[in-house]
């Protein structure tokens, strides 16, 4: 899972730690082996990416004592107008892949998507970042003027929601998320998880894909293979233009 919040008290995912452990165990039971904690990291929630990892150990010592034996990895859902105002260190905090090959989970808007957005992807690729655009399909700009086109020559990739697909997050999320998957415009499907109301749902998601006629191998690539392998090997951005 490369979308999830899992993380106690720190964002509008889960308020205390037994129900940031109720959804590691939901996601276990899904069959999930590791998840990374993407908190919102924006103003209003965090906005010092340094208190992540601490959080993190103690949510996996928790897990380890309540006997779950899902891994947590530190990371955030990166609001664009606080990248340029983070560093390169602290962007390194919430960052995923190996060295020379890291990438950043950045939050598309719900609304329009403003120049100032892909000013900044720009600047994060610029500082060696590769990005993977959260729920692409929630945000009502995204299919405005080809935003999404322009990020993907740029060398961003798309994350869809799990729950866009099982139609929990409207029919137009339904409908977007599953034409990206058809382009072949979107590389992975997360849960992003919150809580009891939006739960870990790879396995739904799966069920979902299949009934629209993907094949099985299709649907665990987006939700299985797909994220290990941005994990593994990251994502090296593109050169930026001469």
């Amino acid at each position: 899972e490369l979308h999830f919040h899992a993380l106690p008290g720190v964002d509008d995912g889960p308020a205390s730690m037994e129900e940031s452990l109720d959804l590691l165990r939901s996601a276990q039971a899904d069959g999930t082996t590791q998840v990374v904690a993407t908190a919102h990291v924006r103003p209003g929630y965090v906005t010092d990416p340094a208190e992540l990892p601490g959080r993190v150990r103690e949510l996996q010592a928790a897990a380890g004592r309540a006997g779950l034996a899902v891994a947590v990895r530190a990371g955030g859902e990166l609001d664009h107008g606080l990248a340029g105002g983070l560093g390169q260190d602290e962007l390194d905090l919430i960052a995923q892949g190996p060295s020379r090959a890291r990438w950043l989970l950045v939050e598309v808007p719900f609304e329009d998507i403003p120049e100032t957005f892909h000013e900044a992807t720009a600047e994060l690729r610029g500082r060696g970042f590769g990005v993977l655009l959260a729920h692409p399909e929630r945000s009502a700009g995204a299919q405005a003027a080809g935003a999404l086109e322009r990020e993907l020559a740029a060398g961003s990739r798309l994350q869809v929601n799990a729950q866009s697909l099982t139609g929990d997050h409207g029919p137009r999320a339904r409908r977007v998320g599953l034409e990206l998957i058809d382009r072949r415009m979107a590389t992975v499907v997360s849960s992003d998880a919150h809580g009891p109301g939006r739960p870990p749902l790879l396995g739904a998601a799966r069920r979902a894909l299949g009934r629209h006629g993907l094949s099985p191998d299709a649907a665990r690539a987006l939700t299985v293979s797909g994220p290990l392998t941005l994990l593994a090997r990251g994502m090296a951005p593109l050169p930026l233009p001469a």
